[in-house]
């Protein structure tokens, strides 16, 4: 039995992406968010969003916590989109997160709309492939999936550029 003066906190565990943003209470578990170091704002902080923005756009976010943030979108096995199923895809044999990455660097790199996604032909394209995956939405796909793909590639850079000695890097400008 819990005192009058604490409360007992029910609903999923708060994330510690949180730690670097203020919030204020919208209701029903959601917050607002405001960056703590820059002067980014949104109207309903979501933390695979906070996360992707410490990792990827903040511009003042001190290195060591962009560096932990781009490490957990790099290796994070989440699922990305609420409407797949990690359950009926494990029990099929299938791995929904490569299988994103596929698609994402497919989009990205044949310059496809990412509307496409969501279009019916495609759709049952992708099924006629794989009938157990569901492909995510857009947003998905242009927010979190290709966040995590950005991050993964930057994060290759890095290694290959760590141990470099006399590198040059420059623009060729004609």
């Amino acid at each position: 039995m819990s005192s009058a003066g604490s409360e007992v906190k029910r609903g999923r565990k708060e994330s510690h992406v949180w730690d670097h943003f203020v919030k204020e209470p919208l209701g029903s578990g959601h917050y607002t968010a405001k960056c703590n170091y820059c002067t980014q704002t949104w109207a309903r902080g979501r933390p695979e969003i906070l996360k992707s923005h410490l990792a990827l756009y903040c511009k003042e976010v001190p290195l060591y916590i962009k560096s932990e943030y781009m490490e957990m979108l790099a290796i994070g096995v989440k699922s990305t989109d609420r409407n797949q199923n990690s359950d009926a895809d494990s029990s099929a044999g299938i791995d929904s997160n490569k299988i994103n990455q596929t698609l994402i660097r497919f989009f990205v790199c044949c310059g496809i709309p990412f509307s496409t996604i969501s279009h019916p032909y495609f759709i049952d394209f992708v099924q006629s492939l794989c009938f157990a995956y569901n492909p995510p939405n857009r947003f998905s796909l242009s927010t979190t999936i290709l966040d995590k793909e950005t991050t993964i590639v930057l994060k290759k850079i890095q290694d290959e550029l760590k141990y470099e000695e006399n590198l040059t890097l420059g623009d060729l400008l004609f």
